[in-house]
Order: structure tokens, then sequence, then C-alpha cells
């Protein structure tokens, strides 16, 4: 069956154990920093290492004798850090990767996952490139179930959470492609066996199914197209954690990131980004691998040796709304002002700007014919002579002019996080920085769900919940100004402090 369980056991060949390894201390001799200013304060950090004896009594002496203030606290890690012995550096991070060190240091999480990302992307990397070099490297990955084996524990941080994770046997795999069978690719695609695929090559014809429902990629018999002897690229059988906001998916050749919270806003949506950098809706996705004649995208695209239709059932991946494809052509160019992206907008009558109904706030009521946006009526009646103390406006109720004003303010703030930052985000380390930012999305959403809910009585409360938003120390690494915020608050609350 496709399950996890405690008797979940990772094993694989003392080569491939090596090559992963080998990846881990790379990325952790290039992530040093990123690691030292994850670290927020020297406990628990430093006693873990010295009581697991990776750091000597002096070292840990020398280190809380250098601390001076919290601003030295990254320059101490770092310095532990460089000085530590090579031969200490997998223990270091099964400790760092710990649940009890990354519940201190939450920063951590963000990259635990950009190690998980470039060790999948390096060893899919060594699988493609195996059939066409003399020195292959055997990379065989297998997840079984089963006890013993040969196990790696200084790389068990990979898989930390099994609840979270779904690992698909042979005989769950025959089961769910019988249901759900996505129609035949165009492309050379090849058939999944999520459980194990064994990568090496191979000359016999044994290999081809396995008699434990491996696959030989190195067997050119099992491709369905000999005359192509391009290979699809396919994700190996490692756990995916389907609870992150970004989820690895492939369709045919094709592999790209999916966003959560753009999948979720609809399907029209562009909400896959391709490895070259390029955004795609599940269809156009689709399409790029070779599904042209598909009916539905949700069993064409797969994560993890999961459908995307499967992630929904289970509740791992909540399906977008129902909603219609644009036939007018010529408004395919216009786009959200807010998130960026094309769909079904609504044209401000005043700026002419395009807003989704749900980006904008308060959410556009589809059945007015005119309309002005929300940023146009607050300029508009913001031309106030009379100023206010803080402290006045603060008390004050939420009225429907009061609650304006706040959705004016959370929307410069979504404009800022989607249309200037988000699609900036460099190429390298993509998965961390953009968790990060979908995870303060996600916050900035419910401080938005609360201000449509009616829930903040007076405009301290709203004002107090942003405050807690952009007190978050990760907010300044986000380049989130609360500066800006308290500026235009002042502005549009027409607050003026006498002395």
């Amino acid at each position: 069956m496709a399950t996890t369980g405690s008797n979940l056991r990772t094993r694989m060949s003392e080569e491939d154990n090596k090559l992963m390894c080998d990846i881990a201390l790379k990325y952790f001799k290039e992530r040093k920093v990123e690691i030292s200013n994850a670290i927020k304060a020297l406990y628990p950090f430093l006693e873990t290492l010295r009581d697991r004896d990776l750091i000597t009594d002096e070292m840990y002496k020398a280190s809380k004798k250098s601390y001076k203030n919290p601003l030295t606290i990254p320059k101490v890690v770092y310095g532990v850090l460089d000085n530590m012995e090579e031969k200490h550096h997998l223990p270091l991070l099964e400790i760092l990767f710990s649940k009890v060190i990354m519940k201190n240091y939450p920063d951590l999480n963000g990259i635990c996952e950009g190690f998980r990302h470039e060790i999948l992307k390096k060893m899919v990397c060594q699988a493609s490139v195996g059939d066409e070099s003399a020195e292959n490297r055997n990379t065989q990955l297998r997840i079984e179930q089963g006890t013993g084996g040969k196990s790696y524990p200084s790389l068990s941080w990979l898989f930390p959470d099994q609840s979270n994770y779904t690992v698909t046997s042979s005989e769950d795999s025959v089961e769910r492609r019988n249901k759900e069978q996505p129609p035949k690719a165009s492309t050379s695609a090849l058939k999944r066996k999520p459980e194990s695929m064994n990568l090496r090559r191979s000359s016999t014809s044994e290999n081809k199914t396995g008699k434990r429902g491996f696959m030989d990629l190195g067997n050119k018999s099992a491709l369905p197209n000999p005359k192509k002897r391009r290979r699809a690229r396919q994700q190996p059988g490692v756990s995916v954690n389907f609870r992150a906001e970004i989820l690895p998916v492939t369709c045919g050749e094709m592999r790209g990131l999916l966003i959560k919270r753009k999948l979720e806003r609809g399907a029209t949506r562009k909400c896959i980004r391709t490895e070259d950098g390029n955004w795609l809706t599940p269809r156009e996705f689709e399409l790029r691998g070779g599904y042209e004649k598909a009916s539905n995208w949700k069993t064409s695209l797969t994560c993890g040796g999961k459908t995307l239709k499967r992630l929904m059932e289970l509740g791992l991946l909540r399906p977008p709304p129902i909603t219609r494809e644009i036939q007018n052509k010529e408004k395919k160019s216009d786009k959200c002002k807010i998130c960026q992206d094309e769909g079904k907008l609504f044209c401000c009558e005043n700026c002419q700007s395009f807003f989704h109904g749900d980006c904008h706030l308060p959410p556009v009521n589809t059945k007015r014919n005119g309309w002005n946006c929300t940023f146009c009526t607050t300029e508009d009646s913001s031309q106030s002579l009379e100023h206010y103390r803080e402290s006045e406006v603060l008390v004050k109720q939420m009225d429907p002019g009061r609650k304006l004003k706040c959705e004016f303010l959370l929307l410069k703030v979504y404009h800022h996080l989607e249309s200037n930052i988000f699609p900036n985000i460099p190429h390298g380390n993509y998965v961390t920085k953009a968790s990060q930012y979908l995870g303060k999305l996600r916050k900035l959403d419910i401080i938005k769900k609360k201000l449509i809910k009616e829930n903040y009585c007076k405009v301290k409360d709203f004002k107090e919940a942003m405050d807690k938003f952009f007190q978050d120390p990760r907010c300044e690494k986000l380049h989130l100004n609360q500066e800006e915020f308290v500026k235009n608050f002042k502005e549009v609350f027409a607050i003026q402090e006498t002395n």
C-alpha cells in the first residue's frame, strides 16, 4: 500500500550515499553566512554542539566570551561553523535541521528546504547524464518498506516528518494508473514507478519492469518510442513534502514548481514556474509536456508519483475555483495590478487599472457596471483639511469609511509584495526565498480575511495586526519596510502630531 510508517527505511548504495553527502557538504559551505544569520540566539545552539562533542569546552567558552550584543551573534556563529573540523559537518547538519533546533530558529526551515531541493536537483542531473557517460555513476534511489539494509542516519533530516510525506508502492501505483491513467503524451515520456526507480544501466531485459517494481532507465526498450532516444526527465522516488507552499511537478519531459497560493485562486492563473523562469497555467504546462489531447490537467500533472487530482482528494492540495477561460484574445495582455497575472479582470473607470475580483479590496461586486478601485476612491476622499492625533484615530470604531482606508493600506502592501518583489526573486535559491515570501503572504491573507469579515472593531485592532506582521525579523530580509506603511497610515488617516 502507499503508506508511510514507523517501519519505513531509506536504503541506497554506498556510492549514492556518498554523492548525497558530497552535495550536502558543498551546499553547507556555500550557505554558512545564511545559516549564521538564521541563528538569533546562542542558546541552545552552542550548548547542543558542546553536549554532542562537536565543539570543545574551550571553543564553547571562547564563543560565549566573544558575544557582546545580539548584533554580534551571526559573527560568533559563523566563527564556530568555520572552525569546526570537516569530519563534524554532517553531524552538524543533523543537529541544525533537527526539530528542536528548527523550532528555536524558524529561519532554518527555509534553508533546510533549500538543501533538499539542491540535493534532489543534483541527483536528477546525475541520473540524466548517466546514459551518455562511459564512466557512469550508479545512481540508485530506492525507498522501500521493511527493515534491514544499509541506512544513512547522517542524512535522515531529509525526511523529518513522514506524516507529511508519501511513498507510493508498485501495487498502489498500478491501482492509481488503472483509475486515472493520463492520455499518452506525444513526447517520449516514461511510465513512472514512484516507489522504486533503478537508474542503473543494465543489459538484461529483466530490469525493464523488475520483480520488485523497478524500472531500468538505461534500457532502451523501456522507452515507448525507440526512435526518439531523448529520455523524459522524471522525479526520482524520493519523498516530497506535500504540505510545502511550493511543489515540484512534472508532465512528460516538463518540470516545474507549482505555487499553491496561485493555483488556489484559479486554474487560469500562471501558477507554475518552469526551469527557464517562465510562468504557465496548468493547461499550458500540460501542453508543453506533450499532452495536447488530454482533457484534465489534474491527471496529467504529477508530484512525487501522485497526480494532482489525487493530492486534491487527499486534502493536500486545494482544488482551484471553477473559472471560464477568456475568449477575447485582445484582453489577454491585461494584467492584475496586484498579482501581475491574467484572467478575469475588472477595469477601474478612473485609472484604467485592472484587478482580479478577489485580489482587490473590497472584493469586486461582479454585478456592478461602473466601478472605481480602492486606490482612486481613497485618494479622492483623503484630501481632508482636518487633522487628528494618532491616539484619536486608533480608538475610533471601524466604520465603512475607515475600513476602506485600511483596505487601501493592505492593498499597498500586497502590491509591493506581489508586483515588485515576488516576480523578481533570483533563480539561485529560489525555493527558499519564494517560500519565505509566500509565508508572509499567507499571514497577510489572514488579516485580509478578518478585515473583510469585519472582525476588527476599531482602527487600533487593524494597526496592531499590521505592526505584528512587520515586527517579524524576516520582514527586513524580505524588503518589507514598516516605515513606509506607517507613513501611508498617517497620510490616509490625516494624522498630524502636535508638540
